[in-house]
């Protein structure tokens, strides 16, 4: 009987958080015309000679700071203005500006492709409990500063 009520309000819990998540067909409309257009910023073409070619992998040490542009992309600064845009393997609910991640697992001083990683609110008064679902980091593509200002003026136009 017990696992029967467990099995029962698993159920029902998972339905309501289902529900929860719902969103309108404009807001997905909307959501997924910023992600096309965001997808389209990011796919110009750059000399990889000035800014490098896309890569699986970075080095911790090549990684000044990063902050999320959105639940699906990461922005990478490096050193020398270098700047990579990583567009995750999917949304990531409960990322945004004031989150950090944390990667699992780690390769020795790499973060890379199909990395998987928790994001967690800076801000948060409690450790560990606002974590939100794993995500996955995607390959990491050089970026100007000029598309990345395009893409944060999309974002602001939700």
């Amino acid at each position: 009987m017990d696992t029967r009520r467990f099995a029962t309000c698993a159920i029902i819990v998972s339905l309501l958080a289902y529900a929860g998540c719902a969103t309108s067909p404009d807001e997905e409309r909307r959501r997924m015309e910023m992600e096309a257009d965001i997808d389209d910023i990011l796919s110009q073409e750059l000399d990889p000679a000035e800014f490098g070619e896309v890569r699986n992998c970075l080095r911790d040490t090549e990684v000044r700071r990063y902050r999320a542009l959105g639940d699906r992309h990461l922005l990478f600064e490096g050193r020398q203005g270098r700047l990579w845009v990583n567009a995750l393997r999917g949304r990531c609910l409960g990322l945004d500006r004031n989150s950090i991640f944390v990667v699992k697992p780690h390769h020795g001083g790499r973060l890379c492709d199909m990395d998987r990683f928790s994001a967690v609110d800076r801000l948060s008064t409690t450790s560990g409990t606002d974590a939100s679902l794993m995500c996955a980091l995607g390959e990491f593509r050089p970026v100007t500063a000029a598309q990345v200002e395009e893409v944060e003026n999309r974002l602001e136009m939700r």
